[in-house]
């Protein structure tokens, strides 16, 4: 016969499920995750009305224990997409909350009804949690769910790693403050210091919560910071460098190179005949070439090296550390590159030719004096015939 004990802790296990399913996101279907439930539910209090009738041994019991734990921690696992370290915050959440559930049923049990021993009084008891464990379910779903998805997707492993501290203490302390032995708290010598303690305990939560919730603040700020400096920088057809931040890099280059005398090379490719690209086809194919050839730079350049639009069908590759050479040798590479490829649009093969001025920085120039330079090998180049590198 299946006792009262067992099916309350099977309800209680059933809401505690059901709150982890308001704190963290699932990404399987809700029939995996009902049946993964009863599956893993099944094993798990079967086991334990045999480790309740059969087993004597109190290491055994332990053993047992840890081994539900475990097949609890599958199952979350699976079901949920969160990073383990979140997944164990929100386990270690949830079962401390349980546990001051219990306790304050006890509590309520004994000042309701007058008597401090609890073994008499295990319905009431169970009456209580299972309220109180309804209540947390209904505040997770309506208030907590939504900001806490926001924390757990902004804050980082290692900084849930370390909030996981004080939920861990609290809940060690508060179970050190309970036994199963007549079903007592020990260590408190009235209902006042218990609350004291379940009031410190939950506070100390609030305020590790109010931790994450300003660690990710900042985090989210941070992220607007970068995003907002990345659009202020880059060109938003192509998503290379706009011609303000390139400026900003040469100039950069010049005062390095005044340091380590190491000049910086620039290549400057224009796309030939582009106005007939855009006259023949239309702007939206004008703005797929712009895009093919903004890749092949990406694709090909150095990690140190930057790629910027410079203007129009105009491109500008800055070079640190790089001499005359090894530009146009990068610049003959990107040429051919770009001869050889073709846009289908519209069922029709659009074929392209650039045509790239290649410099190197002297010591008695400025930038624009290089700038200068690259741009008259560019037009030496389109008046040469185009699709070459000068």
């Amino acid at each position: 016969m299946i006792s009262t004990y067992t099916v309350v802790s099977f309800f209680i296990s059933l809401f505690c499920i059901l709150t982890a399913h308001c704190l963290l996101t699932r990404n399987k279907t809700i029939k995996f995750c009902i049946i993964a439930f009863l599956l893993n539910t099944l094993l798990v209090f079967s086991i334990s009305i045999y480790a309740t009738h059969k087993i004597q041994n109190m290491e055994s019991i332990r053993y047992t224990v840890y081994f539900i734990v475990f097949w609890y921690l599958i199952y979350f696992y699976l079901v949920f997409e969160e990073s383990m370290s979140k997944k164990v915050f929100t386990v270690i959440s949830i079962w401390l909350s349980s546990t001051i559930a219990l306790l304050i049923s006890i509590q309520l049990s004994e000042s309701i009804l007058g008597i401090t021993n609890v073994s008499y009084f295990q319905n009431h008891i169970y009456i209580f949690r299972t309220c109180i464990q309804i209540l947390l379910l209904l505040v997770s779903y309506f208030w907590i769910s939504k900001p806490y998805k926001t924390i757990l997707k902004l804050v980082s492993d290692k900084t849930i790693r370390y909030m996981s501290l004080y939920p861990d203490i609290a809940f060690l302390l508060l179970i050190t403050n309970f036994t199963k032995s007549p079903g007592r708290l020990t260590n408190f010598n009235s209902a006042y210091d218990m609350l004291l303690f379940l009031a410190f305990i939950i506070l100390g939560y609030v305020m590790v919560f109010a931790g994450i919730s300003s660690a990710s603040k900042i985090i989210s700020l941070q992220y607007e910071m970068e995003t907002l400096a990345f659009i202020s920088n880059t060109d938003p057809l192509t998503g290379l460098l706009n011609r303000r931040y390139i400026i900003e890099r040469l100039e950069n280059a010049l005062v390095k190179y005044n340091i380590t005398k190491k000049r910086f090379a620039i290549i400057i490719g224009d796309i030939d005949l582009f106005k007939n690209v855009n006259d023949t086809y239309g702007h939206d194919c004008g703005d797929c070439v712009l895009k093919l050839v903004s890749k092949i730079f990406q694709d090909v350049v150095r990690d140190k090296d930057f790629v910027s639009r410079w203007g129009g069908e105009e491109f500008l590759i800055l070079l640190p550390e790089t001499e005359i050479e090894g530009a146009r040798i990068l610049a003959d590479r990107i040429r051919k590159t770009i001869e050889n490829q073709s846009i289908d649009y519209d069922g029709v093969n659009v074929s392209i030719t650039m045509t790239f001025g290649v410099t190197v920085n002297e010591s008695y120039e400025m930038i624009s004096d290089t700038i200068k330079k690259a741009d008259k090998a560019l037009y030496d180049g389109k008046n040469k015939g185009r699709n070459c590198v000068m």
